[in-house]
């Protein structure tokens, strides 16, 4: 009797267990792909970068000198365009960045501060700039060649 009791349970708790199942889909509203079936920006009406240059060569610089740089960017798209967040791809650089809106046709900035400091040789190095743009990331470059005093 106590082993059909205990059998009864088991299949109850299993049964319980295997007909709860988590709903795991995505709401089709929280997906947002501004590309249409070709690859093509689908809303044009999206904020969009236009940066003056996208690479930057320091050229040879002494181990222990600070340098910067600024890049400069226009918005080309018809929305407000936000940086969210620049992430230089190594310690030894900072960044700083237009925080505010840049509303169409205004211009921003994102400015470099790299830090020589026991640093030597070639260095190319990458800055992920992500925003409200399609695509979401932009990298921007820089390099130089780091001698030792």
């Amino acid at each position: 009797m106590k082993m059909r009791v205990f059998s009864f349970i088991v299949l109850i708790v299993l049964f319980l267990g295997c007909s709860h199942k988590q709903d795991t889909s995505i709401s089709t509203d929280l997906v947002n792909i501004p590309l249409n079936a070709d690859g093509e920006v689908a809303d044009a009406s999206m904020p969009a970068f236009e940066f003056e240059r996208t690479d930057h060569d320091f050229g040879t610089l002494k181990e222990g000198e600070k340098v910067s740089f600024t890049y400069k960017f226009k918005n080309i798209g018809k929305r407000d365009l936000i940086i969210s967040t620049v992430v230089p791809g190594c310690g030894c650089t900072v960044a700083q960045f237009t925080k505010t809106p840049v509303k169409q046709g205004e211009s921003g900035f994102i400015t470099l501060n790299l830090d020589t400091e026991s640093r030597s040789g070639m260095m190319r190095k990458k800055v992920a700039v992500q925003a409200n743009t399609y695509p979401a990331e932009t990298l921007l470059w820089f390099s130089a060649t780091v001698e030792l005093p």
